[in-house]
C-alpha cells in the first residue's frame, strides 16, 4: 500500500480505492462473520440491539441493510485495532490518535431492496450541531470500506461524486437533504471492488448506492475513525468512541 498514491488520490477526488487491503485468510474469517449475522438476524422481529450491536432488520419479507458496531455481536469483526485500518486512518486524519466511531457490516442480498441516497456522511456525524466539532477544517471523520463479495456495476455498488468534498457541509442540518441542483448525477462514478479491496472517503463527499439486482451478494466492511474531540455524540457499541 503506497500510502502517498491513495492519499493524493482521496485529497484530489475525495476517495480513493486500495486495492487488496484484506488477505484472503482474513476474509474468509470476515465473510463467516457476516454468515453468523444474518442467521442471528433471521430469528429477529425487528430491528433491535443484540450484545451491543444494533441489527437493522425487516422480518416479513426478511431484510437486512445493517448491522451497527457488528463486532459486539460478532467477535471475527472485532477490528478496529486492524494495523492496515489504522494506516489508513491516521494517514487521512493527520495524526498517531484516533477514535473509531463506525464498525459496521452492510448487506445487499439479491432482490432485498436496500439503498441509499445521494447523502454526506457529515449528516451522520451529526455535523452542523452541538454533536460535532470539526477540529481539522476537513471534517475530521474518514471512512474505510471493504468489499467482502465484488462489487459490481450491477449489485448495487458505492457511486460517488468525485470533488464534492470541496463543497464542505451542504446537506440540510435537519433532514440531511442535499441542495437541489447542487451536481450533476451523470458525472458519478461508480467504485467497483475485488473482495479485500477498499474505498475510502470523507464526511463531505457526495455519494449513495442503488438496490442489488444481481443474483449475488454485495457485502461491505466498514469503519470509521475521527480525530479526538470532534464527537460528543453516543454511538451504539462505543458510546463516544474508542480510542485507538
Amino acid at each position: 500500500m503506497a500510502t502517498v498514491d491513495w492519499l493524493e488520490r482521496y485529497h484530489r477526488d475525495g476517495f480513493a480505492v486500495i486495492r487488496g487491503l484484506l488477505q484472503a485468510h482474513e476474509l474468509e474469517r470476515m465473510s463467516g462473520g457476516f454468515e453468523r449475522l444474518v442467521e442471528r438476524a433471521r430469528s429477529l422481529d425487528s430491528s433491535t440491539e443484540v450484545e451491543g450491536s444494533r441489527f437493522v432488520v425487516r422480518a416479513e419479507p426478511f431484510r437486512l441493510s445493517r448491522v451497527v458496531w457488528c463486532g459486539g455481536a460478532e467477535p471475527a469483526l472485532r477490528l478496529g485495532d486492524h494495523p492496515a485500518f489504522l494506516r489508513i486512518a491516521r494517514a487521512v486524519l493527520e495524526r498517531s490518535d484516533v477514535v473509531q466511531l463506525i464498525q459496521q457490516a452492510h448487506f445487499k442480498l439479491p432482490g432485498d431492496g436496500v439503498d441509499y441516497r445521494w447523502h454526506q456522511d457529515a449528516s451522520n456525524r451529526r455535523y452542523g450541531s452541538d454533536l460535532w466539532t470539526d477540529i481539522d477544517g476537513r471534517g475530521s471523520f474518514v471512512q474505510i470500506a471493504v468489499a467482502v463479495d465484488a462489487m459490481t456495476p450491477h449489485n448495487g455498488p458505492l457511486r460517488v461524486i468525485p470533488g464534492t468534498h470541496r463543497l464542505g457541509y451542504v446537506a440540510d442540518p435537519t433532514s440531511g437533504d442535499l441542495p437541489a441542483g447542487l451536481f450533476d448525477a451523470s458525472a458519478a462514478h461508480t467504485v467497483t471492488l475485488e473482495p479485500g479491496d477498499a474505498a475510502v472517503f470523507g464526511p463531505f463527499l457526495v455519494h449513495g448506492s442503488g438496490p442489488n439486482d444481481a443474483a449475488t451478494a454485495r457485502r461491505l466492511f466498514l469503519q470509521g475513525y475521527a480525530a479526538p474531540g470532534a464527537n460528543r455524540r453516543v454511538y451504539p457499541g462505543c458510546g463516544l468512541g474508542i480510542p485507538r
